[in-house]
C-alpha cells in the first residue's frame, strides 16, 4: 500500500504517505457474469501436486513487533482460513552516526532495522541479529507452524521503512527513478536480494531459498518512477525504466533461488483501455509489459476505488482487464491489495462505511473468482497488541472476530473450494512443497 494516485492534492498525498506505513460468511449474490467466466483458466498456482486457490491478507509489522503480536496476527490469519500473508522483507535506514539521513523518521521501527549505510565502507551493511533479520526468521517459522505461506517483498516504492528513496539517499542521487538505472543502486539491491535469499534462518536452520513457507518473492511494493516526494522528476524515465529493471532483478532472483516464484509487486497500471489515469501507464508502470517478462511468474494488481476516485463500473473493468491479461500471458494473477475505508467509534466499533465495505468485498471477490482468478489478499489484517488491538491507522484494518472478518473467512472457503480456476485446472501437478505455476496443456 502507498499513495493512491496523481489526482490527489499535495496535502492528501502527504497525509496518505504518513498513514501508509502504519495500513457474514454467506456466499455473495450472483450478479452479471464476468466476460471470462465461461473460458478455461490460463494458469493457476499449484501446491503439493494440486491446484492452489486461496484468500489472504497483508501485514507490514510482522518484521518488527514483539513475538506475541506477530503470533496474534498469524494465528488470526489461520483462524480466518487464509492461505497466504504478504509482508515486508526490508527495513532500511541511513547511517548509524547520522551522517547519512534516514528517509523514514528515525530510520528504525521500535529499534529494528535490516539495512544501514556504512560511511567508512561507502556501502550498505546488514543487521542479521535480534534487532534485525532474526525478526523475519521468527515470522517465517511461526507461519510455517500454522501452515501459512508468505509473500515477501524486497523493497518499497514509498519512504515507509526506507525503500527506494533510502537507496537514492545512500548514493547521493537526485531522483527517485535513478534507483532503477544507476549502477550503484542496482548493484546494492542485487546484493540485498542475494543476502536475504541465501540467509539461513537462525531458528529453523533452513536457508530462505530452500524454505517452502515462502510463497514468492516480490521485487518491490508498488514500484513506480515517482514517489510523490522531493526526489520526483517528471522526465528522464519511461515505461522501459521499470520494465528493464524488473527483467534484470527477476532474473537475478531466479539465479539465486530457483525454488520460488517471482512477481514484480506492481499495482497493475495499464497502458490503454480506459480514460482513468490507471489506464495510462501511470508513473511509468506498464503492467502488461511487466507480466510478459519471462522471468516473472505471476501478476499482481491493487484496487482502492475510494482513494483512486472511481466507481463500481471501473472496479469491474479493472478486475476483468487483469484477468484477460493473465490469460494472454498464461500466468496466474493476484488481486493482492484491496480495501474500502471505514470510521470507528471510541470503542473501536465500525460506525460508518461498513455496508459499502462488505458490499464491495463480496462483489469484487466474486467477480474475481468467477472470472478465473486464483486469489486475493485484503489490506490489511491486524490483531492484539498489549491490552488492546493494533490501531486502525489507515481505516482499512480487519480484526479477527470483528466486522467483515466472517465475510472474509467465507471468501477464503469459496476460493479454496469453488474457484473455477482450480476446479477446471489439470487435476495433478508435480508434487512439491514449493508453490509453482500450473498451466493448461
Amino acid at each position: 500500500m502507498g499513495l493512491r494516485g496523481p489526482s490527489l492534492s499535495a496535502a492528501v498525498l502527504l497525509a496518505t504517505a504518513l498513514v501508509a506505513c502504519q495500513r457474514t460468511s454467506a456466499p455473495p449474490p450472483r450478479g452479471p457474469a464476468p466476460p471470462h467466466e465461461a473460458e478455461p483458466p490460463a494458469a493457476v498456482f499449484a501446491l503439493e501436486g494440486k491446484p492452489f486457490c486461496f484468500a489472504g491478507a497483508n501485514n507490514y509489522y510482522l518484521i518488527y513487533k514483539p513475538r506475541p503480536v506477530v503470533d496474534a496476527v498469524l494465528e488470526a490469519a489461520a483462524a480466518l482460513e487464509l492461505g497466504v500473508v504478504r509482508t515486508w522483507g526490508f527495513l532500511d535506514r541511513g547511517s548509524l552516526d547520522g551522517s547519512v539521513p534516514d528517509v523514514d523518521g528515525e530510520g528504525h521501527k521500535e529499534g529494528v532495522y535490516f539495512q544501514y549505510w556504512d560511511p567508512a565502507a561507502g556501502a550498505p551493511r546488514y543487521n542479521d541479529g535480534p534487532d534485525g533479520l532474526e525478526r523475519l526468521d521468527y515470522a517465517i517459522v511461526k507461519a510455517a507452524s500454522l501452515g501459512l505461506k508468505l509473500i515477501v517483498v524486497l523493497t518499497n516504492n514509498w519512504r515507509d521503512f526506507g525503500g527506494i528513496d533510502q537507496y537514492v539517499t545512500w548514493y547521493g542521487l537526485s531522483h527517485h527513478h535513478e534507483f532503477f538505472t544507476d549502477q550503484r543502486t542496482r548493484s546494492a539491491y542485487r546484493a540485498w536480494i542475494e543476502h536475504v535469499l541465501t540467509r539461513t534462518n537462525s531458528l529453523s536452520g533452513v536457508a530462505y531459498r530452500d524454505d517452502p513457507t515462502i510463497f514468492a518473492w516480490e521485487l518491490a511494493n508498488e514500484p513506480r518512477c515517482r514517489s510523490y516526494g522531493r526526489f520526483d522528476a517528471h522526465e528522464g524515465w519511461s515505461t522501459r525504466t521499470l520494465t528493464d529493471w524488473a527483467r534484470e532483478m527477476a532474473a537475478h532472483v531466479k539465479a539465486v533461488d530457483p525454488n520460488h516464484l517471482v512477481a514484480v509487486g506492481d499495482e497493475g497500471f495499464l497502458d490503454g483501455g480506459g480514460q482513468h489515469w490507471s489506464f495510462k501507464a501511470n508513473d511509468g508502470v506498464d503492467h502488461a509489459a511487466l507480466l510478459a517478462l519471462p522471468e516473472v511468474d505471476f501478476g499482481t494488481f491493487h484496487m482502492y476505488p475510494e482513494d483512486w476516485r472511481v466507481g463500481p463500473e471501473w472496479a469491474e473493468a479493472w478486475i476483468d482487464a487483469h484477468l484477460a491479461l493473465a490469460r494472454r500471458a498464461r500466468k496466474p494473477t493476484l488481486l493482492e491489495e484491496y480495501g474500502v475505508k471505514v470510521r470507528r467509534d471510541q470503542a473501536g466499533n465500525v460506525s460508518e462505511g461498513l455496508a459499502e465495505r462488505e458490499q464491495s468485498y463480496r462483489a469484487w471477490n466474486e467477480r474475481l473468482l468467477r472470472g478465473g482468478g486464483a486469489g486475493s489478499l485484503f489490506w490489511m489484517l491486524a490483531d492484539r497488541e498489549g491490552d488492546g488491538l493494533y490501531p486502525d491507522y489507515d481505516r482499512f484494518t480487519i480484526y479477527r472476530g470483528r466486522e467483515t472478518s466472517e465475510l472474509l473467512r467465507g471468501v477464503a472457503r469459496r476460493f479454496r473450494q469453488a474457484a473455477p480456476a482450480c476446479l477446471r485446472a489439470a487435476p495433478e501437478a508435480p508434487i512439491s512443497p514449493f508453490v509453482s505455476v500450473l498451466r493448461p496443456p
